[in-house]
């Protein structure tokens, strides 16, 4: 592999002059103390040099390989391609990217993060066409997040090992297609509508493969003060023993901005993902996304409403704070030592953070929430509070 990488970066510094190329390295530090049944504290630091090259008139490659650093009970440190990017214009409106780069759905909830692959945008002026086709069996699984399909019997819980790279590092194995467009102005002058078709095929080897097909809508509006999103999947899953069943997700955001001083925020929002039932499988997101601060459920079977206000008090400092509410959809999906019953309400939990950028190349942030669990009935009355308070920087040059 390491091989591999050189010649690709010599192949792309002789397709351009050297004095054109831009380099840097950017440090990414975050570290978390968590108090569930015991006391946590974790750390993790991301040291990324990365290079940028113009390839023509039409053209440009991005690289950037480095160290993913995590301390928790034992150091761990862990070489991660974070990005291959090839980005060329063969036509005046078609764009097309290869290699390793950031990738998301349509409906943004389905697959998002990091993918190998390519993608092409067609851009016919009031429409976009887009066609992907990536595979996730080559990325970190400790940072790509892939969902486990039911039927994978591979163990994603270990920690990296050298010794047995293979078996240790590499996510589970999914082939993703998907066709998509983007139709600004519609149907509203002040909307845009997405709309895609997604194919998963799962390549675990598993003895029952997990396939599924998704269609995947979302809508933003904004005029003057208010935005609204909508966005929406149905999925099919076909396994042997269950046949073909349905899942559905749907989220729905509004926000205003407030007439102050302080280009403040206010939104509102609901996320709901279908559980496992008689008319409805539970739903699968590719990406797997933690739906909240402290507690952190998959989107299979949840309902989460919120609540959220954002105020910027300088340019360069910003802060947040909101409120969740966890209920469940079915009773299996979510999964809690302390869960003692079947009722669907979970509990609520407040978060807040603060974002300061003293300059464009350095910003820090510190995140933090608690979980009342008294406030559902899923949970005993003595289960404790649980907070989380997280730190992060990230600096470039």
């Amino acid at each position: 592999m390491s091989i591999f990488l050189f010649l690709v970066f010599l192949f792309a510094c002789s397709l351009s002059p050297v004095f054109a190329s831009d380099f840097g390295m950017i440090i990414n530090g975050e570290f978390e103390a968590v108090n569930s049944d015991e006391n946590n504290t974790s750390g993790n630091v991301i040291l990324a040099p990365w290079l940028s090259l113009p390839l023509g008139r039409e053209g440009d490659f991005h690289f950037s390989l480095g160290l993913n650093a995590a301390f928790e009970e034992s150091n761990l440190y862990v070489p991660e391609l974070f990005r291959l990017e090839f980005s060329f214009k063969p036509l005046s409106r078609l764009s097309v990217r290869a290699g390793r780069f950031a990738w998301q759905d349509p409906s943004r909830f389905i697959a998002r993060g990091r993918f190998d692959g390519a993608d092409l945008l067609l851009d016919l002026g009031n429409v976009r066409l887009g066609a992907a086709a990536l595979y996730t069996g080559f990325l970190y699984r400790e940072t790509a997040y892939i969902s486990i399909s039911p039927g994978d019997q591979n163990d994603y819980s270990g920690d990296f090992d050298f010794n047995d790279f293979a078996n240790t590092y590499f996510a589970p194995r999914r082939l993703i297609s998907c066709l998509y467009g983007e139709f600004p102005g519609f149907p509203y002058m002040r909307g845009n509508l997405y709309a895609g078709l997604l194919a998963q095929f799962d390549l675990s080897g598993a003895e029952e493969p997990f396939h599924t097909q998704y269609l995947l809508l979302r809508h933003s509006l904004a005029y003057k003060a208010f935005d609204l999103i909508l966005a929406g999947a149905v999925g099919l899953e076909n396994t042997d023993n269950k046949g073909m069943r349905a899942a559905y997700a749907f989220t729905l955001e509004g926000g205003l901005q407030l007439p102050t001083a302080l280009r403040d925020r206010l939104s509102l929002g609901l996320r709901w993902a279908s559980g496992d039932g008689p008319q409805t499988a539970a739903f699968f997101p590719i990406s797997w996304e933690a739906q909240g601060e402290v507690l952190k459920p998959a989107l299979s079977g949840i309902m989460i409403l919120r609540a959220n206000y954002q105020a910027r008090f300088l340019p360069s400092f910003s802060a947040e704070i909101g409120g969740r509410y966890f209920i469940r959809t079915d009773s299996g999906s979510f999964a809690d030592p302390w869960l003692e019953n079947d009722s669907y309400l979970i509990g609520a939990e407040l978060d807040s953070s603060l974002f300061w950028a003293p300059f464009s190349d350095l910003v820090f942030s510190m995140t933090g929430g608690i979980f009342f669990p008294q406030s559902g009935e899923a949970m005993p009355d003595n289960a404790p509070l649980r907070w989380a308070l997280k730190l992060g920087t990230i600096f470039s040059f």
